[in-house]
Order: C-alpha cells, then sequence, then structure tokens
C-alpha cells in the first residue's frame, strides 16, 4: 500500500478496517420463545426529531416526550446524550417490558418518569434517582409476586411524593383504593357480598404501599391521609405474611402456565402451521398480557413504517455529506484490496515458469469506473557512455483539483497499479515492471493531478508499443501541468502533421520546385509546368491529376 506524501498537499488517511463484534445470541423469555435481536430502542435520529423544541439540541434536553413510538427498551443512546440533563422523561403507550438498570442509571437528574401503559412485571433500576419525585406505572403487569422487590426499590427513592399503580395485577380492584378497615358503615352495608364478586389484585396492597414508603404523598392520585398512614402501619405484619403466602401461589400458577403453554404452541403448530408468531391472527380472541400487546405492536410498528416508506418514496434523496463519503470509500477499499489479495495468491499458485519459479504476471482486468484521464512518461537517466543510469515511470492522472486527499487511495504492484478515486476503481496493468516498494504517490497543489513515481526494475528497458506512453526526455520544454487531452492530442496531432508535411514536399518535389504565384502559362517560355501539362492532357477526363 503506497500512502500519497505531503510533499505538494495534504497526506491521505490511513485506513482501518472496522472489526464488527458478533451478534448477540437470541434471549429467551419466561415462556420459552426466542425473542427477536432487532429489538427497538431510542435512536439518535429519533431523539432529535423529538428534541425540535430544543432547537435540535440532544445533549441538554430537559424534556423529551417519546410517547407511542412502539419501543420495547430504552436503550444506552438516551443516557449517554443526555442522561445529566434530561428531568422529565413521558415514555407511555409503549411495549416496554423491563426496567434495565444498565440503561436507568444515567438519569441522575430525572424528576417525573411516566411508563404508564408499558409491559413491565417488575420496578428495578431507579434506586439510584435521588431526584425522582414522580413515577407513572399505571396499566403494567406488576403482580404480587414481584410487588414487594418493587417496592424495595421504591424505598431508595428518597424524594419520591407521587406514585401511580393503578391498573396493575397487583392493586385490588374492589376495595376502591382504601385502606381495609377504614370504610364507614354504611359503606359496608352497601357494599355487595364478596361471594358473588371475583377478587382480582389483592386489597391490602395499597395499605402495603402506604406502610412500606413513607415518603410519598399522592398513591394513584389520591393524597395520603395521616390516619391511613396509622392503620397502615399497624396492620404491616399481617400484610407482610399475606403478601409471602399470595406470592408464593402466584409462582406455582405461573409455573403451571409454563409447563401447560409449550402444548398448547405444539397443537396450535399443528393445526395452523402459516400462522406468524410476529402477529395475531384475526381469529384469535385479544387478551390484556404482554405477549399479545407486543403482537399488536409489531403490526402497528410495520404499518408506520410502510407508510412512511411510501411517502418518502418519491421525495428527492439527500446529497452524501463528507463523513458518508468517506464511510463508502473505505468500505469499497476494502473490498477491492481483499478482492486483489485474494486474486494474487490465486496467481502465484498457478503460474509458474519452467524453471519452477513462480512468477507474476498480469491477470487483473483493467478499469476505469471513473472515466478519468491518464497518462505515462518514461523519465531516464543516461551515462556519459550514452548507457542508461536509472529508469523511471511516471503515471499521472487527471483528478479534480477541489477533491478531498482523504478520498484517494493507491496500491502499487509490480506489474499493474490500482488507485481508488472516491469509490471508483481506476486499475491498469504497467508497461513495465517496476519496484513497488520504493514507488512514491504525490498530489500537484495547482492542478490537483495525482503523480505516482515508479522506478524501473530493469533501467535498460523501453517503453514502447502504447499510444498513452510518451518519452519526456524528448518534451522537457512542455509544462508538466498541461493537461491529458491536450498531451494525448500532441502525439496524434504531430504525427498527422509530420504525414502532411511529407506529402507536402513529395508535391513540390514533383512539381520542380514551382512558385506558389507560378499558377498560369508562362507565355515567354512557351511552355507550361509539367503538372500543368499533365492537367492539360487529362482535361477530358473527370478524375483530378495524382498527387504523387
Amino acid at each position: 500500500m503506497t500512502t500519497i506524501h505531503d510533499e505538494w498537499c495534504a497526506p491521505s488517511s490511513s485506513f482501518q478496517p472496522s472489526s464488527s463484534p458478533p451478534p448477540p445470541p437470541p434471549q429467551s423469555n419466561s415462556s420459552g420463545r426466542i425473542k427477536p435481536t432487532n429489538r427497538r430502542i431510542i435512536t439518535l435520529p429519533l431523539l432529535r426529531k423529538r428534541s425540535e423544541h430544543n432547537e435540535g439540541l440532544v445533549s441538554s434536553l430537559e424534556e423529551l416526550a417519546l410517547h407511542q413510538e412502539e419501543l420495547q427498551s430504552i436503550g444506552p443512546i438516551l443516557g449517554r446524550t443526555c442522561g445529566k440533563t434530561l428531568k422529565i422523561l413521558l415514555l407511555q403507550n409503549n411495549v416496554i417490558d423491563r426496567m434495565v438498570p444498565s440503561e436507568l442509571k444515567l438519569f441522575r437528574s430525572l424528576e417525573y418518569l411516566n411508563l404508564a401503559l408499558n409491559n413491565i412485571t417488575k420496578v428495578e433500576g431507579i434506586g439510584g434517582m435521588e431526584w425522582l419525585r414522580k413515577l407513572d406505572l399505571t396499566l403494567n403487569f406488576i403482580d404480587v409476586d414481584t410487588l414487594k422487590e418493587s417496592v424495595d426499590e421504591l424505598s431508595e427513592c428518597r424524594s419520591l411524593e407521587e406514585l401511580f399503580l393503578i391498573g396493575n395485577p397487583c392493586m385490588g380492584l374492589d376495595d376502591g383504593g382504601g385502606i381495609p378497615g377504614a370504610a364507614t358503615a354504611a359503606e359496608d352495608a352497601a357494599a355487595p357480598p364478596s361471594s358473588t364478586q371475583k377478587q382480582i389484585g389483592w386489597n391490602g396492597c395499597h395499605a402495603y404501599i402506604v406502610a412500606r414508603l413513607p415518603t410519598i404523598q399522592f398513591l394513584d392520585g389520591k393524597e395520603i391521609k395521616k390516619s391511613e398512614r396509622i392503620l397502615a402501619m399497624q396492620q404491616l405484619p399481617g400484610l407482610i405474611l399475606e403478601l409471602h403466602s399470595l406470592a408464593e401461589a402466584r409462582k406455582k400458577e405461573r409455573h403451571l402456565q409454563n409447563q401447560t403453554r409449550p402444548n398448547n404452541d405444539e397443537c396450535d403448530i399443528d393445526d395452523e402451521l402459516a400462522i406468524d408468531e410476529t402477529y395475531i391472527s384475526d381469529d384469535a380472541p385479544t387478551h390484556h398480557n404482554p405477549e399479545t400487546r407486543t403482537k399488536i405492536s409489531n403490526e402497528l410498528y410495520d404499518q408506520k413504517q410502510a407508510k412512511e416508506k411510501q411517502e418518502t418514496a418519491n421525495h428527492v434523496p439527500k446529497p452524501k455529506g463528507e463523513k458518508e463519503w468517506e464511510e463508502e470509500h473505505r468500505d469499497t477499499v476494502q473490498k477491492v484490496r481483499e478482492r486483489e489479495d485474494e486474486l494474487g495468491r490465486e496467481r502465484e499458485s498457478n503460474i509458474i515458469n519452467t524453471d519452477g519459479n513462480k512468477k507474476e504476471a498480469g491477470g487483473f482486468k483493467q478499469c476505469n469506473q471513473g472515466k478519468y484521464h491518464f497518462w505515462f512518461e518514461d523519465d531516464s537517466k543516461v551515462n556519459g557512455d550514452g548507457k542508461q543510469k536509472s529508469g523511471t515511470l511516471i503515471m499521472r492522472v487527471a483528478i479534480p483539483k477541489h477533491l478531498s486527499t482523504s478520498l484517494i487511495d493507491v496500491d502499487i504492484h509490480p506489474t499493474y497499479v490500482s488507485i481508488v478515486v472516491k469509490s471508483k476503481i481506476l486499475r491498469v496493468i504497467l508497461p513495465v515492471e517496476v519496484l513497488s516498494d520504493q514507488g512514491v504517490a504525490r498530489r500537484s497543489a495547482s492542478s490537483g493531478y495525482l503523480e505516482l513515481v515508479m522506478p524501473k526494475v530493469n533501467p535498460n528497458e523501453v517503453v514502447i508499443g502504447l499510444g498513452h506512453v510518451r518519452d519526456r526526455n524528448n518534451n522537457n520544454a512542455k509544462k508538466e501541468t498541461e493537461g491529458p487531452g491536450k498531451e494525448g492530442c500532441t502525439t496524434k496531432g504531430s504525427f498527422a502533421q509530420k504525414k502532411r508535411e511529407r506529402l507536402g514536399q513529395s508535391i513540390m518535389k514533383e512539381a520542380g520546385k514551382v512558385h506558389s504565384l507560378n499558377i498560369v502559362q508562362n507565355q515567354a517560355s512557351g511552355g507550361l509546368n509539367p503538372v500543368l501539362n499533365n492537367c492539360d492532357d487529362d482535361s477530358d477526363q473527370d478524375e483530378p491529376p495524382p498527387l504523387c
């Protein structure tokens, strides 16, 4: 690989192939199904799209709304970009199934977190949020088997004042959000008998949370009174024992459901093999569980993507910037070099001389994708004895003057040259064999042309037989900065001019060197010029006289 020296211009940046990490293994949920690895997370373009109120500045965001974006996880990008300044984060109506501690530990200044209408089953990762004042977990899936761990995590938030847990399986729906034993006698008489109503959740959940979290002032939008807190503290020992028994029963029930679910799935697969598990079928019943909400979200996300693709199909594509061009150029260089190395190894293993030595010969296909003009020059130094002391082959390529040198990559081999200019390949077989390790590549500051100086292996070898090759020693008076089109025309034009000169000399010789003004009959001499005599003799013929 030959680098471009800083003799005339800035050097080109060296290319380092990027090694991509192997893809992570697929994850499986509690039901044994494999989750897709391409989870929908918060990306930087999405942040910039949602930060229009802050003039597109992501690093100084204080409030961010990302509701109804069909997100499956928060991801690490949000915390790294604006985790130190973000105070309000709205993530309601998504399908986030877990509060990952590694993603939430970077939000040190967060005061309000809204995770309503998600698939969260356990509160975790918010113990380090010292300034968190309000947390909304409405309509999630926190059950009694994870309630103790969730409340333990919430107890570490010293500034938490408002908490919303309504709509979760752990909250009782038939207690009206009050403390057991705090209802009046009239309310007890008016309430229907418990035997006729199916109990959902745990009636003591409200009192348990009030007793365990002394800092909260509002629970599910209702202010907690001092009498309710005192009564909840008195009932706390019994509530702990009741919660433990309910949690054990719920774990056993969930374990039995996980064991029977694969058998049901096998039956469904045998009946309908064409059902896509990412979507919910039209005939299947819709239940309120994380799996069903995820399938509905997948379908909505695909519909949004198809709509955006259709809207942007007729839009004019944005022009590529410098960063995009450099990335495309690096990818092209890596592919080209890998392909050339592979062809070189195959050629060395297949082409062998009669002496048994390996010989590097032509086998690469020449190409000029960018239609760049190029030409060769033979620069040879001669001793006093008339013998060539050293020979150098110079190749010049007409590259645009203002093209960045970082978009040029040169690779010189003994028999060919491979140049990648802005993702366009220029591969040329050299007329003579050169010393590739001593080659030099540089650019002209005035014209921007690329010049490759390559010493010959055999200085006495003469470059002949190519129309785009010229001898530099015979054209020292010409400037090196002339364009390739002029120089190519000079070679062909000189040959045509010499041919016309030889033709004119032959005509003058046949005419006896007649003066150009002697075009009529010489009355004094009484005769005509031989050429004119031939014309008079052939006056009856339509064909012109011979030129030579």
